[in-house]
Parts: structure tokens; C-alpha cells; sequence
């Protein structure tokens, strides 16, 4: 198996959740890591098997260090530079998600993944989780006819703390639906596309900071290190997106629900329908056979996988990406697929400023 040398860009928690199952993988070198903060720097140097070089600048990493991939988990704003940068240097890149927080942004990116004939892959992880993807499977199959209608439901806690709270800042994170929910708009997209074609074509959005976002005050103690941070994102949301195949899905997102936390996922098809619970870890199957009580399918995690990142979803794409690199396989989770939630997400944070609906015109596959 070639060993690829890969670099760690940000070490932060999504990037700590990286390295706990990175330094299991065979055929994988950490080479080299690089954060502005020390201390954070430091803490994720700790957990690798050997030293390697840690760098305050990025830069000075990708001119002194070989390498051949790297993985990027840098706050939203900074995805474009740092990503083209890196795919400049000559390394695949795997960037974690949103793509970015404009679409110039992403197709900048793209762009740069092209002219260096290189991959990028987009940290769109719920793809891989052992959950979605037997509930994809299941659509895909035409276990439930035409997928006609999506949803997602996730009532969740507040966000966890990041550095200098660039995730309160719609101007930084790209606004909660762009930083949170591009996971369910490209479920969404996935699940809608899963028996052909599908595109976005409208959005329509309510929400609001209605609560723990309404003001400083009411942000859980201690979840700030900015001394006046900006707090401009929303707080829960409904948000419609229609397709071109006639499709629709609906997100509910509630980021103030520390009692009563729920995630449920929903395809309702002309013949059936999936409806799946990613943290309890099982697939209900309605179809003809099952009209009224579904078949449970319990999804099995192994136990090493349990303690990784979200359950071993991050590990699995790791090992997908990895391998695309190997084989020189463009990776399926690309620029394009990361832009095409984006879309979405965009839409819907202008939607929710503007109360009125907002057209898309979908960016194609590749």
C-alpha cells in the first residue's frame, strides 16, 4: 500500500476528531501540522506517534514539508485561500465542510483543483456515515418508487465554542444555515438524486435568533473567549427547497433544544418511504411489504469505530478520500457537490433576511 504524506491544516475539534482515527490508518504519514494557536497546536502534536513539524503559518508548511494530501479545518472563511493554496502546492486536498462561504469562493477552489490536476474532496461526511448511506441504498434501489419528499429534523444544542467565536459571525461562518445545515441540503440533494437527475430550483425560508442567539446574554456560559464577539447568525429555522423532478424537502433546525434533542431524516417515495434516526443508529423501511410497521434495519458500528468522530462517518471518508488518491480516482464528494449546497444554504440565509423565496439555478454535476 503507498504510504501518502499528508499534512493537517487547522487543530481545532473537527480537525482532533481527524487525527484520533488518521493515526490508525496504515499507509498514512502525518508529515507536518500547522495552527495559529500554540496551544491548540501543541494538544494535537500530542496525539500523533511521532513528531513532525508544527508551524504558526500554513505557508511556511507547504514550502518546507513534502507531502502529497493534506486535510483543512480552518474557520469557513479562510476555506478559499487556504484550500487554493494547498491545491497550488500541489496536494489533494480534502477540505471540511461547508466548501465555502460564497460561491465565488467555491468556484475559485474548483478551479484551482482543475488547473493543478488535482482532487478536492468536500468534508460532506453524513455521505459516509453507516446510517445515511444504508437509507440511501435503500432509495437508490427503488425499494419506495420516486423519492417526492425530504425532510430533516434536527433539534440540537447551541454551537460548540470556537476560536475568537468566528461562528457567531454570519460574515465569517457563512450564517448558521451555510455552517450547519449544508449537511441536510446535500442529504437533500443526494436523497432526491438518488434514482436520476435532480437540482434545486427554489428556496423559501423562516427563521430567526429567537433565542439563544437573540443576545449576549443569553449565550451558555462560557462559550465565548472574544471579548465583544459579533452575534449575527440565527437560532432555528424552517426552510423548503423545491427540485426540478418536482421533489421537495423540508429542514427543521432548532439550535437551542438542550432538552428534547432529535435527529430524524425522511424520504417519502411514490411506493414507500425511509425514515432513519442517525443517533439511535437504525433505518425504518416502509414498503409494500411493511405498509404500516417498518422494517427496523439496526445499523451495527463497530466499537473502535464508536469512539471516533461522529461515530466513525469522519473515519470512513477519510479512508475514501485516501483511496481515491491512491488509485487517482476523482473523488464522487467534489467541488461540485460541496458548491451545490452552498447554493442552497446561501439561498436560504437570504430567504430568511428577505421573507421572500429565492430562485437557484443549480450548478450541474461533473
Amino acid at each position: 500500500m503507498p504510504e501518502i504524506r499528508l499534512l493537517l491544516i487547522g487543530t481545532g475539534q473537527n480537525m482532533l476528531g481527524h487525527i484520533r482515527s488518521l493515526v490508525q490508518l496504515k499507509g498514512v504519514e502525518i508529515v507536518g501540522m500547522a495552527d495559529v494557536d500554540e496551544d491548540r497546536l501543541a494538544r494535537a502534536m500530542e496525539m500523533l506517534n511521532e513528531p513532525v513539524p508544527g508551524l504558526l503559518d500554513y505557508r511556511e508548511l507547504l514550502e518546507t514539508v513534502e507531502a502529497d494530501a493534506c486535510f483543512i479545518a480552518v474557520p469557513n472563511y479562510l476555506h478559499r485561500q487556504v484550500a487554493c493554496d494547498c491545491l497550488d502546492a500541489g496536494l489533494h486536498t480534502m477540505c471540511e465542510k461547508p466548501m465555502a462561504t460564497s460561491t465565488a469562493d467555491c468556484d475559485a477552489m474548483i478551479a484551482a483543483a482543475d488547473r493543478n490536476d488535482r482532487f478536492l474532496q468536500v468534508g460532506l461526511s453524513c455521505r459516509f456515515s453507516r446510517v445515511d448511506s444504508t437509507a440511501h441504498r435503500l432509495v437508490a434501489s427503488g425499494a419506495i418508487g420516486e423519492p417526492k419528499m425530504v425532510w430533516a429534523r434536527e433539534f440540537r444544542a447551541p454551537f460548540a465554542k470556537k476560536y475568537e467565536d468566528w461562528i457567531l459571525d454570519r460574515n465569517r461562518s457563512g450564517g448558521t444555515l451555510v455552517e450547519k445545515t449544508c449537511h441536510h441540503f446535500d442529504l437533500f440533494n443526494w436523497f432526491t438524486g438518488a434514482c436520476g437527475g435532480s437540482n434545486a430550483t427554489r428556496v423559501y425560508g423562516s427563521g430567526g435568533a429567537d433565542w439563544v442567539y437573540e443576545d449576549l446574554s443569553r449565550l451558555p456560559e462560557g462559550r465565548t473567549e472574544a471579548e465583544e464577539p459579533t452575534l449575527n447568525i440565527i437560532d432555528n429555522a424552517f426552510v423548503t427547497v423545491d427540485y426540478d423532478t418536482g421533489a421537495r424537502a423540508e429542514l427543521l433546525l432548532c439550535m437551542f433544544a438542550n432538552s428534547g434533542r432529535k435527529l430524524e431524516i425522511g424520504i417519502q417515495g411514490t411506493e414507500g418511504a425511509v425514515i432513519y434516526y442517525r443517533l439511535e443508529f437504525r433505518v425504518d423501511l416502509f414498503d409494500a411489504d411493511h405498509p404500516k410497521e417498518p422494517r427496523t434495519i439496526e445499523i451495527d458500528i463497530p466499537d473502535d469505530e464508536m469512539g471516533w468522530s461522529h461515530h466513525g462517518q469522519a473515519y470512513l471518508e477519510q479512508l475514501y478520500f485516501l483511496d481515491c488518491v491512491r488509485k487517482g480516482e476523482r473523488p464522487t464528494v467534489d467541488g461540485y457537490v460541496g458548491k451545490r449546497s452552498v447554493e442552497i444554504a446561501l439561498a436560504a440565509e437570504e430567504s430568511v433576511r428577505t421573507h421572500m423565496p429565492v430562485g437557484i439555478d443549480a450548478t450541474p454535476l461533473q
